[in-house]
């Protein structure tokens, strides 16, 4: 995770939890929901994690 947020060159507290939000907790969040209903993931969750992501981490 440090390497990734130097390499975007986030350097302030607030760049490294955007990064953080983009490739930790937004991903879990996506297949906590569906995984606590006893509910498989839908075939648009991945695209739906890399899409949002990237709109985090956008410059």
């Amino acid at each position: 995770m440090a390497a990734f947020t130097r390499r975007l060159d986030a350097t302030a507290p607030v760049d490294a939890a955007r990064v953080a939000l983009a490739l930790v907790d937004l991903p879990l969040a996506i297949a906590r929901r569906h995984l606590r209903a006893g509910a498989t993931l839908p075939p648009y969750a991945e695209e739906l994690a890399e899409s949002t992501a990237l709109r985090l981490l956008a410059p």
